[in-house]
């Protein structure tokens, strides 16, 4: 029996993960936790972490060190992605994170990034050698990998995130509808740009990962507390998502609040997230989306049980 935990730092949520091996791949689960930090907010107009924002993450690591401790202490690995990968003081955040809390980590290229996200997704989403696009919205950026069975075929890494989309087009809340139609726009002219950097061929399956998809699938389906097991492996329909989003973009943020599926620090960038969501279903011609609970901290444990 061996432990081992992830650490994923993203421009949005800090995620941590503990798992036990039993064995061929298989894990107990030990420990799972999020908290969204926002540490990318403001990096398009300051091009650097804000302060609040690091001393919030730091705390946050902090108590994940603490979890680690109680847990026996497993090997680590922690990284670091879209926010940190563009800050200016980047290399300060990770020096500091490893000065006041102990933990190294590791700031990964996106091509890395989305490597170990795609062994997370096919952990527990047989590849069963369909052409599979499968897209990880943060709150810097979205990755896209497009596979054939469990190789690669063709992948990019954008600048559509959902911290970064809100700053940028949604002051209010209830939604501005010439506001929305701008980001509209601006989705679809990236999403062209997406098209031609990938191999031409149709997904048979569409994947999501990340907080978006998991929330909207909760909303859909009324998933309160929240349930991996229930969100994992579920689907929902392009006309469903339009459906929760059109209701969302006419409420206030408290009005959101209420929704019990919908976790608070979200409420403002779920409009954006089901927004790329919405127009990756349509670039790509998808009717169905697939729900992955398992991402890149699954897939840092499983590269490191591999490699161990």
């Amino acid at each position: 029996m061996k432990k081992i935990a992830s650490i994923d730092i993203g421009s949005n949520t800090v995620r941590l993960l503990i798992l036990e091996s039993t064995g061929n791949q298989e894990f107990k689960l030990l420990v799972s936790r999020r908290d969204i930090t926002r540490l990318g907010e403001g990096m398009d107009s300051q091009g650097k972490l804000l302060k609040s924002r690091i001393d919030a993450t730091l705390r946050v690591l902090s108590h994940f060190r603490q979890t680690c401790l109680e847990n026996g202490d497993p090997p680590l690995f922690a990284v670091a992605t879209s926010a940190v990968r563009e800050a200016s003081n980047g290399q300060e955040f990770v020096a500091l994170a490893k000065n006041e809390t102990g933990i190294d980590i590791k700031i990964i290229p996106w091509e890395e990034e989305a490597r170990l996200t795609l062994k997370g997704v096919f952990w527990k989403i047989p590849h069963n050698n369909r052409r599979a696009l499968t897209f990880d919205i943060g709150g810097g950026s979205t990755e896209f990998i497009l596979s054939e069975g469990e190789n690669i075929a063709g992948s990019c890494s954008t600048s559509l995130g959902v911290v970064r989309l809100t700053e940028k087009f949604i002051s209010g809340h209830p939604v501005d509808e010439k506001e929305f139609q701008s980001l509209q726009s601006h989705l679809r002219n990236e999403l062209q740009a997406v098209k031609k950097k990938l191999p031409v061929f149709s997904p048979e399956i569409l994947i999501g990962t990340a907080g978006t998809v998991t929330t909207l699938s909760a909303l859909k389906n009324n998933i309160y507390p929240y349930d991996p097991e229930k969100i994992h492996g579920s689907e929902f329909s392009y006309q469903e998502a339009k459906s929760i989003l059109d209701d969302l973009k006419g409420k206030s943020l408290a009005q959101r609040l209420q929704l019990k599926p919908l976790e608070p620090g979200r409420e403002d960038l779920i409009i954006v997230g089901a927004a790329i969501v919405l127009e990756t279903m349509l670039a790509f011609d998808c009717k169905m989306l697939t729900v992955s609970e398992y991402s890149l901290r699954e897939g840092l444990i499983l590269k490191a049980m591999s490699e161990g």
